[in-house]
């Protein structure tokens, strides 16, 4: 058995015994790699690479950023959308109301069912003094 550094030091196809390119998982999920090939003695070259191939989780840090950058900018764009339908609304609202004004039947200066809370009394007695 002979322990090569990477992969890519394997040996390669065409040589003159058959060889074989193989690859397992181990219980940790990483990959090691391995060629066997028989030669005319039969043989067993066996060529492993030293260190496995183990994958990497993913990075947290951008994930977790993402998923709140993502709730803060549906969060702002609801806020938003409320606002700008409130404005609308309030400015129908308001031209209705003028328009109601416009339309008064009354003298827009005084109120017809209102009466005043002050009375006005002249005293013949009292001549200024």
């Amino acid at each position: 058995m002979t322990l090569v550094e990477s992969r890519d030091k394997l040996p390669q196809p065409g040589q003159p015994d058959p060889l074989t390119h193989c690859k397992e998982k181990d219980v940790d999920d990483c990959w090691f790699y391995f060629t066997y090939s028989v030669n005319a003695n039969n043989d067993a070259i066996v060529h492993v690479v030293e260190t496995p191939e183990c994958p990497t989780g993913p990075d947290i840090i951008p994930i977790v950023a993402g998923v709140v950058a993502g709730i803060v900018l549906i969060g702002l764009a609801l806020l938003l959308i409320w606002k700008l339908l409130m404005i609308i609304h309030d400015r129908r609202e308001f031209a209705k109301f003028e328009k109601e004004k416009m339309n008064a039947k009354w003298d827009t200066g005084e109120n017809p069912i209102y009466k005043s809370a002050v009375t006005t009394v002249v005293n013949p007695k009292y001549e200024g003094k």
